[in-house]
This record gives C-alpha cells, sequence and structure tokens, in this order.
C-alpha cells in the first residue's frame, strides 16, 4: 500500500508540475557546477541549500518527447507522414498471415489444422486464406510484436490518462494520446476473434518470432523475415496475457466513452469478453486443473524473451 500511495503521490506531483505554467515549466534545484544528471546523492550528504542553483524542468515537454517513443515503435499501415518522418509503413503483411499451421520455415500460426477447419468462418470471414493480426507496436528495438510489455503499455498510457486527462489537455497533448491509445486497442481488439455469442474463439498474443527477430539488427520497413502468429485457445488459455489486454480495453472504453461512444462501447465489448474468458479458466485452476496452463512462460511464442511467474500480476 505505500508503494501504491508513493506511486501515485508521484504521479500527481508530476501533473501538478505541468500546470504551473502555460508551458508546464518548474523549477527544480542542483548543487551549483554539478550536472543535475549525474549527482550521486547515495553516497554524500545533502548540500546546503544556500548552495544550490534553479534548473528549469518542463514536464509538459517531457511528456510531449515520451509519447514519442510509442510513434517510433507502430508497425503496420497508415505510419508513412505521421510525426517522425523517418519512420514509414512496415509488416503490411501482417493482414494476411497465412492460415495454416506453422511450417518449419516459420509461416503461419500454432493453431491446429482440426482448430483452423473447425473456426474458419470466425478466423477469416472474408475466405482469403489469410488472418488479419495487422497493426500494433514494435516490442522497443525488435520487430516482434509481443503482448505482456505491448498491453501492460497500452494500459498504462490508458490508465494515466483516465487519471490526468486536464494534464494532457493543458499540455497540448490529448490528441497526441489519444492516437497512440487507438493504436494499441485497434490492435488488440483486431487480435480478438469472438463466435457469435460474443464469447472468445481466439486471440492472437505474439507477432514474429524473438529468436528470428535476434538474428538481424534491421528497420522495420525493409524487414522481410519470417512473421509467424502466436494465439491462445480454451486449450491454452494463458490468462495472463488476456486479462492485460483486458485492462487496456476497459480503461480505453472509460476514455472515450464521453467522446466516442460507439468506439467505448466496442472496447468495453471486447475486454469483457476477455475477462470472461480469463475468469472461466481460473475457475478451473480453481477445482484443480494445475497453474501452469494459464501462464504464458517459455511458451512457444515469448520462449526465455518475457517469462511470467504469477498470472494474478
Amino acid at each position: 500500500m505505500k508503494k501504491h500511495f508513493g506511486s501515485r503521490l508521484v504521479a500527481l506531483l508530476v501533473g501538478c508540475a505541468m500546470l504551473t505554467t502555460g508551458t508546464g515549466a518548474f523549477t527544480a534545484f542542483a548543487d551549483a557546477g554539478e550536472d543535475p544528471g549525474t549527482v550521486d546523492d547515495s553516497e554524500k550528504e545533502f548540500p546546503d541549500p544556500s548552495t544550490l542553483k534553479p534548473v528549469d524542468v518542463n514536464f509538459a515537454k517531457a511528456l510531449q518527447l515520451s509519447l514519442y517513443f510509442y510513434d517510433a515503435n507502430k508497425c503496420g499501415s497508415g505510419i508513412e507522414g505521421g510525426n517522425l518522418e523517418w519512420r514509414g509503413d512496415c509488416h503490411t503483411e501482417d493482414a494476411h498471415v497465412p492460415l495454416i499451421p506453422m511450417t518449419e520455415a516459420k509461416a503461419g500460426t500454432n493453431l491446429s489444422q482440426e482448430f483452423i477447419d473447425a473456426h474458419r468462418d470466425i478466423l477469416d470471414p472474408d475466405g482469403d486464406g489469410t488472418i488479419d493480426v495487422s497493426g500494433g507496436m514494435h516490442d522497443a528495438g525488435d520487430c516482434v510484436k509481443f503482448c505482456l510489455p505491448g498491453s501492460y503499455a497500452a494500459s498504462t498510457l490508458g490508465w494515466g490518462y483516465y487519471e490526468f486527462r486536464d494534464a494532457y489537455k493543458k499540455s497540448g497533448q490529448d490528441a497526441h494520446i489519444e492516437t497512440i491509445l487507438r493504436y494499441f486497442n485497434d490492435y488488440l481488439m483486431r487480435c480478438t476473434f469472438l463466435d457469435e455469442n460474443g464469447n472468445v474463439v481466439a486471440h492472437c498474443y505474439q507477432v514474429g518470432d524473438g529468436d528470428i527477430d535476434h538474428a538481424l539488427w534491421q528497420s522495420p520497413e525493409v524487414d522481410n523475415m519470417a512473421r509467424p502468429a502466436f494465439f491462445l485457445t480454451d486449450d491454452k488459455p494463458q490468462v495472463d496475457y488476456v486479462v492485460s489486454a483486458a485492462a487496456s480495453l476497459i480503461i480505453n472504453s472509460l476514455n472515450f466513452k464521453e467522446t466516442d461512444p460507439d468506439y467505448a462501447e466496442k472496447s468495453f465489448k471486447y475486454g469483457k469478453a476477455l475477462y470472461d474468458f480469463a475468469w472461466k479458466h481460473i475457475s478451473k485452476y480453481a477445482v484443480g486443473e494445475g497453474d501452469d496452463f494459464l501462464r504464458s512462460d517459455n511458451g512457444d511464442g515469448p520462449k526465455q524473451y518475457y517469462l511470467s511467474s504469477k498470472w494474478e500480476d
């Protein structure tokens, strides 16, 4: 509880600092003659306040620049001509992943042929033999779309906007954050396949393979490596991924319920479906089916790159 309160307090102070002036400027202090970015307070006493000099810190600018991280990691189409002129469309082939069991060349999906045949009309409604898992965000410097960091980032950004919406507006970053939130959550909905009753049939939690990707460092615009798609299903529910995506979609519905109620309703529909899917399988765990199948650590997609040891997180 103390850690939670401390984090909220820090976030509140940052939000207040942004509102202190029209530009979000805030005055901090550093030792005279020292670079504030290199000061290590762990092995020295605090200086006499009379020796400190003011340093201006623009929190609004810091917020603006931090959002460009997500512009830099966008995957798919519609990136060309965006906020970063050096980024372009990439991995547009994610819109047409072959709907087949994965080949030795890492083409296709981790789904069995039996599962594909049983749910083809849901997975491939236009009948072109492919599945659309386009969009979303790359993982930092990788070209893989990993769920654990991606969904966590999406839900954290959404929660920050929900808590400090006025600060985003007054610093002129509300349109920017909303564009990023839509990009994240549109992808999560596109990756969630529902049956006629609104129940989750499959959810794509990863596109790309870490081993393949880490073997070659290159820009996503020229990347042509194999990009398999990994799905969770009733047979392998991997609840940690499911609840992470659900959290982002539910907070997204709250963020847009006043300005775009139709979009908010759609976000809620998919978030609630994922939430219900998660608890259906958690109840199985409660009656003794075991914990391992609820988590995604060392699964066929994430491997060693992102481990999960506790789905409750």
